[in-house]
């Protein structure tokens, strides 16, 4: 029996205080808690499947205690044997292997003391027949300048083995309630690859982690309808200089803007950049924020020649990663297999079952929106004030008329033998109330001039935090433009004031 009586922390001890400091997000500092249990299972896999014949599951548990104020990572992996115990609390004790993903000998120090003031590690080797226990008080160990750990030893079975990490009296830094959901979904991301194959079973709270793989568009080219169905998925591997590129690059089956669509960067088998709502969107692949293509491409790439940040959140050489994925355009761009123009032209068809679904939710959005805000026929009331009140829409039409464009679109349209010059002009002013304002006037050579300003600053435009380029705005200015034309056919029509449907609707818009 090797009893260890004590290891080094040595280092300045000022350094642990600044620890605290370091620029992390909570997912990251768990995950690195997760990659050394998944380090110490791909190391010994096949002596733990032999110790249990055959019958092993590995399995990392998270459990965050707010009413206590802990959080216990446990795992059953295969511990930490002697020769890596006596260094595992030296910070900055590289290992001799550090191929891996425990390769910078920091994970467990840093990831604790950015978490908590107080943790402890208790672990049993397998094929070694003692357990464990070491304590690290960060107030003590600054207080007193402390460089070892006295570590406390017992006789156990050489069959056992595991890892259990307490972190007591926990920082700032620590996980809230609110970001549980967020945490689990992160985490879950980041070892898709060990949750998919079921090397790994990963808990939150006893809650299993499930990666649930986004669908992948099958349809025929976009230029041919008629066409073969294809599935447009498309195996990368790929060099460059130093650097490798393996996986695949796809066309979602449905358009997102959230989670789903994007890259996600892989390295030694775990997600670097690119978890859950962090994708990597480089432009050579996913073209503009808001286009189809970056709505509908996503991918798994696992990439060798780079090095990692400290907390494994990205990677170094950046100007060389865009290099890289300029270079990959080729690759999905070629004529045998144009999955770049299929992402950027191909329009999905709805069925009924997709509206019927819409339509669910609108519903839904409807009543949740009456139940959380004031009685509507209240909004009304106010609304038929403000119409009844001509000095609002003087003070709108006055302000408008001097509003300074932004940018303009001019066109000829005919509309019943009538030429007319249809001018947009998009503008930006807080003081006015009004979301589009219309002015007819006669022109040059028999053509009528139709002026319509659409005020980009009005509320309605800053409610919905999803409207944030031109693409998002397109369905708005239709209807827009289509209201500015039907209220200039109007009179022709018989229609008297039909500017009165225009005022109304600007004054509804702006109180319900």
């Amino acid at each position: 029996m090797s009893n260890i009586e004590a290891v080094s922390i040595k280092i300045q001890t000022g350094v642990y205080g600044q620890f605290r400091n370091l620029n992390n997000k909570v997912w990251f500092a768990l995950g690195e808690y997760v990659d050394n249990a998944v380090q110490s299972f791909e190391d010994n896999k096949e002596r733990l499947i032999s110790y249990s014949n055959g019958n092993y599951q590995f399995e990392v548990r998270i459990n965050i205690d707010w009413e206590n104020d802990l959080i216990k990572i446990y795992d059953n992996a295969a511990g930490i044997d002697s020769n890596k115990f006596l260094k595992a609390f030296e910070p900055a004790n590289i290992p001799i292997d550090n191929s891996g993903l425990h390769e910078f000998g920091m994970g467990m120090k840093t990831a604790s003391i950015w978490l908590a003031d107080f943790w402890s590690v208790k672990t049993s080797a397998l094929g070694e027949e003692e357990e464990r226990f070491v304590e690290f008080d960060l107030k003590q160990v600054l207080e007193n300048d402390q460089e070892v750990l006295n570590v406390k030893n017992y006789f156990t079975n050489k069959s056992t083995h595991f890892t259990e990490i307490v972190l007591n009296k926990l920082s700032k830094n620590s996980p809230k309630l609110m970001q549980l959901e967020k945490i689990k979904k992160h985490l879950s991301s980041i070892y898709r690859k060990y949750i998919r194959t079921g090397d790994l079973k990963l808990y939150i709270n006893e809650i299993e982690l499930i990666y649930e793989d986004p669908e992948i568009l099958e349809a025929p080219f976009y230029n041919d309808l008629n066409g073969n169905r294809i599935i447009w998925k498309k195996e990368i591997k790929f060099s460059y200089d130093r650097y490798k590129a393996t996986g695949f690059i796809a066309i979602l089956n449905t358009m997102s803007t959230s989670e789903v669509n994007g890259l996600s960067l892989f390295r030694r088998g775990r997600v670097i950049e690119g978890s859950h709502d962090e994708k990597y969107r480089p432009k050579a692949i996913c073209g503009q924020i808001g286009s189809p293509r970056y709505k509908r491409i996503f991918g798994e790439l696992e990439l060798d020649g780079f090095e990692v940040s400290f907390n494994k959140g990205s990677f170094q050489e950046q100007g060389d990663l865009e290099a890289l994925m300029e270079a990959l355009q080729t690759e999905i761009s070629s004529k045998e297999f144009n999955l770049y123009s299929q992402a950027e032209n191909f329009i999905k068809e709805k069925t009924k079952s997709d509206d019927e679904k819409v339509a669910k939710k609108i519903v839904s959005r409807l009543k949740k929106a009456n139940n959380e805000s004031s009685d509507l026929r209240e909004k009304v009331k106010n609304s038929l004030r403000e119409i009844d009140n001509i000095s609002i829409a003087t003070e709108n039409e006055k302000l408008t008329r001097i509003a300074k464009a932004i940018d303009s679109h001019e066109e000829i349209i005919e509309i019943k033998d009538e030429k007319y010059r249809l001018t947009v002009e998009l503008i930006t002013e807080s003081t006015i109330t009004d979301l589009y304002s219309l002015q007819i006037e006669d022109g040059e050579l028999f053509v009528k001039k139709i002026t319509y300003k659409i005020n980009l600053a009005h509320p309605f435009f800053r409610r919905f935090e999803r409207l944030k380029n031109e693409e998002d705005y397109q369905p708005i200015i239709s209807i827009i433009r289509s209201l500015v034309l039907a209220e200039v056919v109007a009179p022709s029509q018989g229609t008297r004031n039909a500017g009165n449907v225009r005022m109304n609707f600007n004054t509804f818009l702006r109180n319900i």
